[in-house]
């Protein structure tokens, strides 16, 4: 018997020292209950904290630290080089990493508020947006029936994506600022159709988990305008209009256009880089100190923090504009062939995002974004159809006309 509980002790303490840990290199590293960014968030952890590998689930870890156990990214396990722009700089600060009821940390949730703020955003935005999620179980059976007789896997070994240096997460005034744009935008009015709303969170979501930036969480919601246009905000909210919807003749079609939004984001387009103006970043936690509730910001109005208060403000209305009125011409190629790689990637048939800018081009769609005007469309018709020379797709991708014309109307 004794021998017997030895040989136990043993094999626990092999198991014990056989386990992986690892040490979070990010200054963002999200804990959630799932593997993968539409699952609840459990925790935010610190750069430098240790934790143990459990197993590894498609770019996710189960994780244990302490007495929390849930999913993050394998990414956070990598360094990569900090961007040097003002919203990194005050995102590196430390702050509370405690989760609120709206399951963000204080810092998104006191950016998020203050931004709302100042841009007279929709009040009710934030509520919608902190709310709405997708039920995990609907979403698998989504997914099954997506690729049923289809390879996944095998689909992303023949579809990779170009590497790239950006930054491939958000800092938490990043995030909190997109929630602000996103409620100026949503001012125009939601479309509010729960089972629409559902279906392209589905399919957006789809196509998410087949980028670079699988782990960043999208949501994607309809305004209900008959212009042609859809838009991206930082953080990973994205916005696609009625008359866009109504152009749309496949599920394929969907996800192009989402995908090409997720590519915005993805490559933080609009992002300002502020190399000139980092001298204005102090050390003394100007809009990093947290109170108690979690609930503000609190700011030291001296003299310094209120210019860099107002410079920040700034940049935010400028980044705004360039997500309402269009990116630079550069963007939108780049975006347009991410779009191709990243549909296909996840099983649609990427070129049909050449025979909706076809379309949109021979409708005379109207659309307050300079890049669905006729002239930007005739554009990038041509760009898109470059990629589609350069580049070997799969011929088995798939359309699922039938499944859009159930459900996406």
């Amino acid at each position: 018997m004794k021998k017997i509980a030895i040989i136990v002790f043993l094999f626990f303490t092999i198991c014990l020292f056989a386990q992986e840990t690892a040490t979070v290199q990010r200054d963002r590293a999200i804990v959630r209950n799932g593997p993968g960014s539409i699952y609840e968030i459990l925790a935010e952890l610190a750069k430098g904290t240790s934790f143990i590998i459990l197993e590894e689930d498609g770019g996710w870890y189960n994780i244990e630290v302490e007495s929390l156990n849930g999913y993050v990214s394998q990414k956070v396990t990598s360094e990569r080089k900090a961007a040097d722009d003002i919203f990194s700089k005050m995102g590196s600060q430390k702050t509370d990493l405690r989760i609120s009821q709206h399951g963000m940390s204080a810092g998104v949730k006191g950016f998020a508020e203050r931004f709302t703020q100042k841009f007279e955003g929709s009040p009710n935005f934030f509520e919608l947006y902190t709310t709405f999620r997708l039920d995990t179980k609907e979403y698998k059976n989504f997914k099954k029936d997506t690729y049923r007789d289809f390879n996944r896997k095998n689909n992303f070994k023949k579809v990779s994506i170009p590497p790239s240096d950006v930054k491939d997460y958000f800092s938490f005034p990043e995030e909190g600022m997109g929630i602000g744009i996103a409620s100026r935008i949503a001012s125009l009015g939601i479309y509010y159709n729960p089972d629409l709303m559902h279906y392209v969170n589905s399919v957006g979501n789809i196509v998410v988990e087949a980028t670079d930036v699988y782990d960043i969480n999208f949501k994607f919601f309809i305004l209900d305008t008959e212009k042609v246009n859809a838009y991206a905000c930082p953080g990973g909210i994205v916005f696609i209009t009625r008359g866009m919807l109504e152009m749309i003749r496949t599920e394929a079609e969907l996800a192009c256009v989402l995908a090409h939004e997720i590519a915005h984001v993805a490559r933080h387009h609009g992002m300002l880089e502020l190399e000139e103006r980092k001298h204005h970043v102090m050390a003394d936690n100007a809009f990093g100190e947290m109170d108690e509730e979690m609930d503000t910001i609190g700011i030291k109005q001296d003299e310094t923090s209120r210019a860099v208060e107002e410079e920040m403000e700034q940049l935010c209305f400028e980044i705004f504009e360039t997500v309402v009125n269009g990116r630079l011409q550069a963007y939108e190629k780049e975006a347009d062939e991410l779009a191709v790689l990243f549909a296909s990637r996840a099983g649609y048939n990427g070129r049909q995002l050449l025979t909706l800018l076809q379309r949109l081009h021979s409708s005379s769609s109207q659309s307050t974004n300079e890049h669905y005007t006729q002239e930007q469309i005739a554009e990038r018709i041509e760009i898109v159809r470059n990629e589609l020379v350069r580049i070997t797709l799969p011929d088995n991708l798939f359309d699922h006309k039938d499944r859009w014309e159930r459900r996406g109307r």
